[in-house]
């Protein structure tokens, strides 16, 4: 099973890696970026679903993605598009992962070695959707508060059995929106144009910012950090152009081809 593919010279693996972080003030290009890896991914096999409370690019592919879906009645949504949907979605994706442990619990496995369907979920705004949530109100208390947990165990747990990559994007992160632990989970980190130093500080924690390269204000243009690196230091790049890319026939059709595939079939599979 292929897992990987690069963004320039930067690899990115499903295995063995909670995800991609991309940050970016508004016309960044940060989206773009989201786009293109949730369809490599999704060229890798892997099953995409989407959370967008402003209800903009994601939604609607979430959306088309699902209305592919309608024969199958009764399965779980894969988009969501406020705040509790967010939440209900992440605890489908906890209780997908927590199933996987149980069935296939081998020494020194992982998903792959079981041949497991990967997961990429897009969570698109993840300061905003948080902001939102906390006027909310659930059984554990605020909404955002209950994202939050679910959050913590995908990122902490997903690398081994849970077969989930998670692509989470937002304008501006500060450990109140983000904690600092699950922040340092991400093993892709992602700043686009120039960033204020506390987000810049939240995305490159092992960095001295007196050693941050500069980069051009340009959109699609960014730094970017591996845990692959062998320095501790992002380096500029600039972002695949999808601009002529048809962004929802293509993703269509990778979905549609997928439905027939050789991965593992499992009877908890929520989908």
């Amino acid at each position: 099973m292929k897992t990987s593919f690069n963004i320039g010279n930067v690899p990115i693996n499903l295995r063995g890696q909670a995800g991609c972080e991309i940050v970016g003030r508004p016309g960044s290009g940060k989206s773009t970026l989201a786009a293109f890896i949730m369809l490599k991914a999704a060229q890798l096999g892997a099953y995409p679903v989407c959370c967008d409370t402003k209800r903009s690019d994601f939604f609607h592919l979430g959306k088309m993605l699902e209305n592919q879906d309608s024969s199958n009645k009764g399965a779980a949504s894969r988009v969501a598009a406020t705040p509790n949907q967010v939440a209900s979605l992440l605890r489908t994706l906890v209780n997908l992962m927590n199933s996987r442990y149980e069935a296939y619990n081998k020494f020194g496995k992982d998903w792959v070695d079981f041949n497991l369907r990967p997961i990429v979920l897009v969570l698109d705004e993840y300061s905003a959707t948080i902001s939102e949530a906390e006027t909310f109100k659930s059984g554990k208390g605020s909404v955002s508060k209950e994202i939050e947990d679910y959050m913590k165990q995908l990122v902490y747990k997903s690398r081994q059995m849970g077969g989930i990559f998670t692509i989470l994007s937002s304008q501006r992160l500060n450990s109140n929106v983000l904690d600092v632990n699950v922040n340092a989970e991400f093993s892709t980190r992602v700043a686009m144009e120039n960033l204020d130093s506390i987000s810049l500080k939240l995305a490159f924690p092992q960095c001295d910012a007196d050693q941050i390269p500069y980069i051009d204000n340009v959109p699609g243009h960014g730094l970017i950090y591996s845990d692959a690196f062998t320095e501790n230091n992002p380096i500029p790049f600039i972002a695949p152009d999808i601009s002529q890319v048809n962004v929802p026939k293509v993703l269509s059709i990778l979905d549609k081809r997928n439905k027939i595939n050789s991965f593992a079939k499992e009877p908890y599979w929520p989908f």
